[in-house]
């Protein structure tokens, strides 16, 4: 894809809007909630959710591309879009963070939609890859695209799956890092992990592009690149909090919740009326 079509970058751009919107709104009522890690990838889920190929009438659809994600702390971004996308009812919706509802803080596979139970970190690359390796053993043309936290990318079983991922040509797996640069408790600058990405990636085997995980022409371009025959890792640049200025980049908002005048300040850059 050279060029991005604007009307579909602008589309994108409100249903960003509008996933941000149910977010905030869903942890004020309840009162939980991980909103700094959620803001930062939801440009990633809604520009991903508008181009995978699924059906919300057949969840389990044989051919359908499979989305996983690791840091499954985001949920809540993704409940408001399997909902836009009719895969579950709002009333389901309305019970995230209630004792005894079928949406919790993690992601759960009995959920429409849900590929993958959340929980322990590490393991999501390697599922992926197995399933890419299904794909192909298979001759079919699904994909599997895996979202990771950049924390997540601390745990050598996400390198073992680099390695098998390349060795194995899986070109049918897409891999995206949400690079927000933050863990629960701490800063993630260019360490001995981080320094000279591309390269270690590359030397796995794998295609690499690093993004602006917020700009949706960028997200489209990498996604729908030529496709070669090795697995596809995007290093998405983002901003933990993103959309709320005073939680942008602040560790505080992993798990914070806002107060009453924090709620009215968001509300407001958001553009939700009163």
């Amino acid at each position: 894809m050279s060029a991005v079509d604007g009307t579909l970058t602008k589309r994108l751009e409100e249903r960003a809007l509008w996933v941000r919107r149910t977010v905030l709104e869903a942890i004020a009522e309840r009162r939980k909630g991980h909103i700094g890690g959620t803001y930062s990838c939801v440009d990633l889920l809604v520009a991903y959710g508008g181009i995978l190929r699924f059906d919300s009438a057949q969840p389990a659809w044989l051919d359908r591309d499979r989305f996983l994600i690791g840091k499954g702390h985001a949920c809540l971004a993704l409940y408001a879009i399997l909902m836009d996308q009719g895969f579950i009812a709002r009333e389901r919706f309305g019970e995230y963070g209630v004792d005894g509802g079928s949406l919790g803080g993690q992601l759960d596979i009995r959920t429409p939609g849900v590929e993958y139970n959340t929980g322990s970190l590490g393991h999501v690359l390697g599922i992926g890859a197995g399933i890419a390796l299904a794909a192909k053993l298979d001759g079919r043309d699904y994909r599997a695209v895996v979202m990771v936290g950049d924390a997540e990318c601390y745990e050598g079983s996400i390198w073992e799956a680099l390695a098998f991922a390349g060795q194995h040509q899986l070109d049918g797996l897409i891999a995206i890092i949400d690079r927000n640069r933050l863990s629960v408790m701490d800063l993630l600058g260019d360490d001995a992990l981080f320094a000279g990405f591309g390269a270690k990636v590359t030397a796995f085997g794998w295609d690499y592009d690093e993004i602006d995980g917020h700009s949706f022409s960028s997200i489209l371009e990498a996604f729908d690149g030529d496709r070669s025959t090795r697995p596809r890792m995007i290093l998405a640049n983002t901003i933990k909090g993103k959309g709320i200025s005073f939680m942008e980049n602040g560790v505080k908002w992993h798990h914070g919740v806002p107060n009453e005048r924090e709620l009215a300040v968001a509300r407001r850059e958001l553009g939700i009326s009163e």
